[in-house]
């Protein structure tokens, strides 16, 4: 009886604490420039579907500074206008339900590719 009672104490503290246990994200950082002809893009998730209400900001030189942003539409698609001079952009990708990925974009306009696709790992 005090061994049911201890096992009904562990679970009933379980179920207390484990919905307060923080959901652990990891930034995902992707150093090699992807090319691609415009910054602009579509965020998939693993099996192949869009994902919408993404927040997409594109950052300064070192990644640090919020320059702009904008959001997924429903077909997961995103699109920042070119900024006169600029090559590399540096692109992070933020949703509640997947770890947050950063790339940088090269603007090449030989590159095969009109934008990127964008595939963030579930996360938190």
């Amino acid at each position: 009886m005090l061994v049911m009672r201890q096992v009904l104490a562990v679970a009933i503290l379980c179920i207390l604490v484990a919905p307060s246990a923080p959901a652990v994200r990891e930034l995902v950082i992707i150093d090699e420039p992807l090319p691609a002809q415009r910054v602009e893009g579509i965020v998939l998730d693993g099996s192949g579907a869009p994902i919408a209400d993404v927040i997409v900001t594109d950052r300064s030189d070192n990644c640090a500074a919020i320059l702009r942003s904008t959001q997924t539409d429903s077909k997961g698609h995103f699109r920042f206008p070119r900024q006169h001079g600029k090559t590399v952009y540096c692109l992070r990708f933020d949703h509640p339900l997947w770890n947050p990925l950063q790339i940088k974009l090269k603007l090449d306009k030989h590159a095969p590719q009109r934008g990127i696709t964008a595939r963030p790992e579930i996360g938190g």
